[in-house]
């Protein structure tokens, strides 16, 4: 079972690094702007209603992109990533590692379906839909091409990978398996893949994507797909529609029109993402330093 699990790891990996080479450079094509204004004829409440309608249209549109981008960097990235880091590390480790228990109950060495299932849950799944959640958010900010995916991986891995996993130096598990620098090195080399994955998809599948109508079902599969596999996600998706319903009930009919897009100045978001990275680096690099100088 264990060649199996291994074997099926990296025929995952292997699709993600393909998903890179094939979609790798593609940027996020917004779906067309509903919406002309009060037309003749039509009362404020239809008005509302086709406001409120063309606002969800493009939400659920949005949530797909991000639901098939997670799929797609959790299944062909994060996850299988994982599993093959924790299978290398196991045989780089002394002979006394074998069997100890992990921080999440895992015996070291010994990979099963139930902790490879496990890996998915708690940590690709996540992985994926934070990756996905915030790279249509800053992706105005990151240099074009294929240099962003890699680029956000990146700074995702220095935000937060000191905080929460998998360079978090409370971790024992670092104690147990290593090389120290060895495992830095290939979480690293696993940022950068998951973020050019979370990428490469958003950008390939938005291409594709219909905004919701009669015939556009079948699109919106990985949507469900998400909701269903990460029940966190479809908590967020229905609350945000709720939120959508209840403002454009309450604003003015005058404000419903879709205003023209307004971006933030590409300098100010620049300097917001160089801040926060700024912010983060010291705990980062204290991490890094702490986990590489240990030896199993």
């Amino acid at each position: 079972m264990a060649v199996i699990i291994v074997a099926g790891s990296a025929l995952l990996l292997l699709l993600g690094l393909l998903t890179v080479v094939l979609w790798g450079g593609r940027s996020i094509r917004e779906p067309p702007a509903g919406g002309h204004g009060l037309a003749s004829g039509s009362t404020v409440q239809d008005f509302r209603t086709d406001a409120k309608l063309s606002a969800l249209r493009r939400y659920f549109w949005w949530a797909n992109v991000v639901s098939f981008s997670a799929l797609a960097s959790a299944l062909f990235a994060a996850w299988p990533g994982g599993r093959l880091i924790m299978r290398i590390l196991a045989d780089t480790s002394p002979d006394s590692a074998q069997g100890r228990l992990t921080e999440a109950d895992f015996n070291v060495g010994f990979p099963s379906v139930g902790g490879t299932m496990a890996l998915l849950l708690f940590a690709g799944l996540p992985a994926g839909f934070l990756a996905a959640i915030l790279f249509p958010l800053i992706r105005r900010w990151l240099p074009r091409g294929r240099v962003a995916g890699p680029l956000f991986g990146l700074l995702l891995m220095v935000w937060l990978g000191s905080v929460l996993d998998p360079l978090r130096a409370t971790n024992i598990d670092f104690t147990i398996v290593g090389p120290g620098w060895l495992a830095v090195a290939l979480f690293a080399g696993l940022a950068l893949l998951h973020g050019a994955v979370a990428a490469a998809a958003a950008g390939w599948w938005s291409e594709r994507l219909p905004l919701w109508s009669n015939g556009a079902a079948k699109y919106y599969v990985p949507l469900l797909a998400g909701g269903v596999l990460f029940p966190p996600f479809a908590v967020l998706v229905v609350a945000g529609s709720l939120v959508i319903l209840l403002w454009l009930s309450v604003i003015p009919a005058s404000r419903l029109s879709p205003p023209r897009p307004r971006h933030a100045p590409a300098w100010l978001g620049v300097g917001a993402l160089a801040l926060v990275t700024a912010a983060a680096l010291p705990v980062f690099i204290s991490a890094v330093f702490s986990i590489s100088t240990r030896a199993s």
